[in-house]
């Protein structure tokens, strides 16, 4: 398996995204491209990477491949990345290889690890809400409510969401709507409430903000909550947080 991507510094922030909040994790290199699929240790959030072949400068997987990594060593070869470098993944049966290249080329080994168990399978879930917004509004909005709560509401009516975080503190609010330009649009199937643990949703967004510019979220009452992150060139980097049940 070796595929090749022309902006290691784009990379840098994908891979980041996934660091956020799973330290070990699989890449699954098929025929048609890439993917990361990975819950954090708490299984109380999930990632979801896929990078298309056709997004990479080279790419060759001739069958379905898994390469146990630890994110965390990768994220700190791709600080040493510099503008106009590329970054090349290269791995055999038994080792990864890593090489920046621009005006020098950079090569990192790593031994790959043994990841037990199968695949984690893909979610198909209901939502009632599904709303786009900047990625760093919800972002500011969501550590200003933060300040009051580690435990996030997050509610939808009409053509409003709202973040509330409550506590002994005292309580925050932030809305966001199609009016002020916060939200780029929203659609609610039915008025829609859940909460969430602030750590994941910030910890996620805070990183993939990065990637996209644009967040696509959606959720439904009592239910888990989708943060999607498109990334150019037809990738997408998502996000499920498992709601707080009372």
């Amino acid at each position: 398996m070796r595929f090749v991507f022309p902006d290691a510094r784009e990379w840098k922030y994908i891979v980041e995204s996934l660091a956020s909040l799973v330290y070990e994790a699989g890449f699954v290199a098929s025929p048609d491209g890439l993917r990361v699929r990975a819950l954090e240790p708490g299984r109380v959030a999930m990632v979801d990477l896929y990078m298309p072949r056709d997004l990479f400068e080279e790419y060759t997987a001739e069958q379905e491949e898994r390469i146990g990594v630890v994110l965390g060593d990768i994220v700190d070869v791709l600080k040493r990345v510099r503008p106009g470098e590329n970054v090349a993944f290269e791995a055999t049966k038994e080792h990864l290889t890593i090489a920046l290249t621009g005006k020098a080329e950079k090569k990192f080994r790593f031994p790959l690890l043994d990841l037990p168990g199968q695949e984690v399978p893909s979610l198909k879930l209901n939502f009632t809400v599904t709303a786009k917004m900047p990625s760093d509004t919800f972002r500011d909005a969501l550590r200003d409510v933060s300040l009051m709560s580690g435990e996030v509401s997050v509610k939808a009516e009409d053509t409003c969401l709202w973040l509330t975080g409550k506590s002994d503190k005292g309580e925050a609010e932030a809305r966001l709507s199609v009016e002020t330009g916060s939200l780029i649009e929203i659609d609610v199937e039915e008025p829609t409430e859940a909460s969430y643990a602030a750590k994941f949703l910030d910890e996620a967004v805070s990183k993939a903000c990065k990637v996209s510019r644009v967040l696509d979220l959606r959720f439904a009452t009592d239910g888990p909550l989708e943060m999607r992150f498109d990334i150019a060139g037809g990738g997408t980097l998502r996000y499920f947080v498992a709601p707080r049940v009372r």
